[in-house]
């Protein structure tokens, strides 16, 4: 599920620039956050079935990252140029860090 939160317009703020798309996790889910055009919104990625000392779960966490990175970074407004660039910084924020923060989760369960 993703949930929309609302940005306050704040004047003379640059209305299409991207937040900082960031990851916060507990102990069976994660938690992908990005922002774009004053829209901020969330999904919960679910690690509960994943037994994240074997690689092959990492995986499948790491696609499950990528899908809520896609989704709260709102492709369907990429129409110009700006909107694309938007996307893709909002994009790589997000999966830059969901992908440290499966590391951590990653190192935690195989005891490193």
């Amino acid at each position: 599920m993703v949930r929309l939160l609302a940005a306050p317009a704040i004047p003379g703020a640059l209305c299409c620039m991207p937040a900082a798309a960031h990851i916060s996790a507990t102990g069976t889910e994660m938690t992908v956050t990005g922002a774009m055009r004053g829209i901020t919104r969330t999904q919960t990625v679910s690690l509960a079935d994943l037994d994240l000392r074997r690689d092959a779960y990492v995986a499948r966490a790491g696609s499950r990252i990528r899908f809520a990175s896609k989704q709260v970074c709102d492709t369907s407004a990429t129409h110009d140029l700006y909107q694309k660039r938007d996307y893709g910084l909002c994009f790589d924020q997000a999966l830059t860090s969901a992908r440290g923060e499966l590391d951590r989760h990653g190192a935690l369960a195989r005891g490193n």
